[in-house]
């Protein structure tokens, strides 16, 4: 079973989840949703760098757009916290 990474519309970063298919990941993750996180917009499946954040425990963040705040410059590290404390209220 694979890995799937699934986007709301409320949140900044997706929800991870073990799925066979697009449609077994939104259904476990509307599983975990919680008050605030809004609809599910889109189920990608996680590439190698999020799998292997993944299977050693850590917690992943990647973005709609694809790109990832854990791999980068400071500056872009810097730049995801102020855009998640954006979303503090629905966490």
């Amino acid at each position: 079973m694979a890995w799937s990474l699934v986007f709301w519309c409320n949140r900044s970063t997706a929800t991870v989840v073990p799925a066979a298919s697009a449609s077994q990941a939104r259904s476990r993750a509307q599983r975990k949703q919680k008050r605030g996180y809004g609809v599910i917009v889109a189920a990608r499946w996680a590439n190698a760098e999020d799998s292997r954040l993944i299977r050693r425990g850590a917690w992943v963040r990647r973005r709609r757009d694809g790109s990832s705040p854990q791999f980068g410059r400071s500056g872009h590290k810097a730049a995801a916290r102020r855009h998640r404390s954006r979303y503090r209220s629905w966490l």
